[in-house]
């Protein structure tokens, strides 16, 4: 009786090592970011911003990010970076505003770009008064006139800009209204990765050209607001306007319908 036991008991193993081996074997896969917890989540998404601006190349940055399945990323990335920066400067917030410009420029907000634009301080220009040396009088003479006891002021040059306007043209459109911009070269490729700056009074924005390939590498647009007049410029001379006057007004479109000016601006690098 015990051997039939023990029998049974050895059948019954090998039966379940047969089935768990060869007929239905576990298998072993890589979990993925999404399937971690929340913190770590975050610790991934800080992990990969700052490799991305310390060189790494996009491909693999968007890869790592990929594994997050996160459809809102950027927004997620840009509330991550408001608790980061909340510590006041640091490195991790650096990294997460580059993050969220080149996922979405339209997520940058005012407090990224501290970290997204390096300020320039001017330097002083300091002219300093030429010493003269007081002419001798005599009873003959009168008493000169200092004509070159002050410094000749000499206007600072105007700015070179670094792109100019190929074109400027409003379109009457009843959606809302935009600015597009297309960064061309001589030949007329899509020129990717140029700042674009849209200032009015009393406000600043900026997009990345390439971020919407699906529309040209050279592509970027910005959305209008009515009753404000906008100015576009472009590269490193945010403040220098290339076009200006740029306002959503009111029109009506070929179909009769009311609708706003939206502004179509092509713009080339200046060449030397």
């Amino acid at each position: 009786m015990r051997a039939v036991f023990l029998i049974s008991i050895a059948v019954g193993i090998g039966l379940g090592l047969t089935y768990a081996w060869l007929i239905d074997p576990v298998e072993f896969t890589t979990a993925d970011p999404y399937h971690v917890d929340a913190r770590y989540q975050e610790a991934w998404l800080v992990m990969a911003a700052e490799a991305y601006v310390t060189g790494d190349d996009w491909d693999r940055t968007q890869a790592r990010l990929d594994g997050l399945g996160d459809p809102n990323l950027a927004q997620t990335a840009a509330a991550l970076f408001e608790r980061y920066s909340a510590n006041g400067p640091n490195p991790q917030a650096r990294a997460l505003a580059r993050l969220v410009e080149r996922l979405d420029a339209r997520a940058v907000t005012a407090g990224m770009l501290v970290y997204l634009t390096t300020p320039v301080t001017p330097t002083p220009r300091v002219t300093s008064l030429p010493t003269s040396i007081p002419p001798t009088r005599t009873p003959a003479q009168s008493t000169p006139t200092p004509t070159d006891a002050f410094p000749t002021l000499t206007p600072s040059a105007t700015p070179t800009p670094e792109f100019v306007v190929v074109s400027s043209d409003g379109v009457c459109e009843s959606g809302a209204p935009q600015i597009r911009v297309a960064v061309q070269d001589a030949e007329g490729n899509g020129l990717p990765g140029v700042d674009v700056w849209i200032t009015w009074d009393g406000g600043a924005d900026r997009f990345v050209t390439g971020l919407k390939p699906e529309l040209g590498p050279g592509f970027g647009d910005f959305d209008m607001q009515p009753d404000v007049s906008y100015r576009v410029g472009a590269g490193s001379q945010s403040t220098l306007a290339l076009v200006d006057n740029l306002s959503a007004d009111p029109c009506t479109t070929d179909t009769g319908a009311d609708g706003r000016l939206s502004w179509n601006v092509v713009l080339q690098p200046l060449t030397p």
